[in-house]
């Protein structure tokens, strides 16, 4: 009996570890970037600062081609100044851990994160 027992436990211990490698694979952008766009001074969108670098940029419900490049929402975004308000129906997500989080409605977002000075 015992040794039937042992037998089962090693198969739960994978099945508990595929799980767990699952959970932490989905919080990752599902998608391929859009392209880096440069950020030559300090600027804030909104209230939230972004400091001088690269970003990779991350598209999700919208098209690439509407968020990166120099008429691309995330550059409008940068050029609106200071605690300037997003346009509607854009929001900057607050509180959020890792890149910048921009929604305008569920399944639309751009994602943006820092990559180098």
């Amino acid at each position: 009996m015992s040794l039937k027992t042992s037998r089962f436990k090693p198969w739960l211990a994978i099945v508990t570890i595929g799980v767990s490698v699952s959970v932490s694979v989905s919080a990752q952008p599902q998608v391929p970037p859009c392209g880096t766009l440069k950020v030559s001074k300090d600027t804030k969108i909104e209230t939230r600062l972004f400091q001088k670098g690269t970003y990779q940029i991350h598209a999700v419900g919208i098209s690439c081609k509407e968020v990166i490049g120099r008429d691309g929402l995330f550059a409008k975004f940068l050029s609106l100044g200071d605690d300037v308000p997003l346009p509607e129906p854009w929001e900057s997500l607050i509180g959020v851990v890792g890149a910048r989080k921009f929604v305008a409605g569920p399944g639309i977002g751009i994602r943006a994160q820092r990559i180098s000075d």
